[in-house]
């Protein structure tokens, strides 16, 4: 299980368990950050920390909408 958190402009944030087996589509600003956190005998660690146009799956449509948000898994 990994615990995916967005945090994006105008005080956009989305937090979600995802599951070993479970696929996970939203939506985020364009400028969003992405951080994948796993857990530990530590407690959470820190995983993954990029922008959330690395996982887009429609960065062409999106540069074209007037929401300026993108599809991500």
């Amino acid at each position: 299980m990994v615990i995916l958190k967005c945090i994006g402009e105008g005080h956009f944030y989305r937090e979600k368990v995802v599951m070993p087996q479970e696929l996970f589509w939203f939506e985020a600003p364009l400028s969003s950050r992405l951080e994948i956190w796993q857990m530990s005998p530590q407690g959470q660690m820190l995983q993954v920390r990029a922008d959330v146009s690395d996982y887009a799956l429609n960065e062409k449509s999106a540069e074209e909408s007037p929401t300026a948000s993108l599809w991500a898994c």
